[in-house]
């Protein structure tokens, strides 16, 4: 088995990447829609795409950060270190996901609504 050379990256830290990028296309995705409001019948149908395409990336966003934490997990239970970049792109995914999650919620007060 060859080792994989240092200056390819490692397939978790491209998942652990992709998964920060798709919360942060989330986020852009909800602010644009904010931005664009809803009130006005001409604006109304982008208002809705962008939330649908928002809430399809972050929900990618959970399942591939998601994903990545269960291999960070089993690494550090065979006794392997993870990379750091690794847990720190995780890490930042998860938050970006909470957050936008917390402002953005599916249902209830302001689920929906700009």
């Amino acid at each position: 088995m060859e080792a994989v050379p240092r200056s390819e990256p490692r397939s978790a830290t491209v998942a652990a990447a992709l998964a920060l990028a798709l919360a942060g296309c989330a986020a852009l995705s909800f602010a644009v829609g904010d931005a664009i409001g809803f009130a006005d019948p001409s604006t109304e149908a982008a208002f809705t795409l962008l939330w649908m395409v928002g809430l399809a990336l972050l929900v990618w966003a959970a399942i591939v950060g998601g994903a990545v934490l269960v291999h960070l997990l089993r690494l550090i239970a065979s006794g392997r270190r993870p990379m750091l970049i690794e847990a720190l792109l995780v890490v930042a995914a998860a938050a970006v996901v909470a957050v936008v999650t917390l402002a953005h919620p599916l249902a209830g007060g302001g689920g929906g609504v700009g």
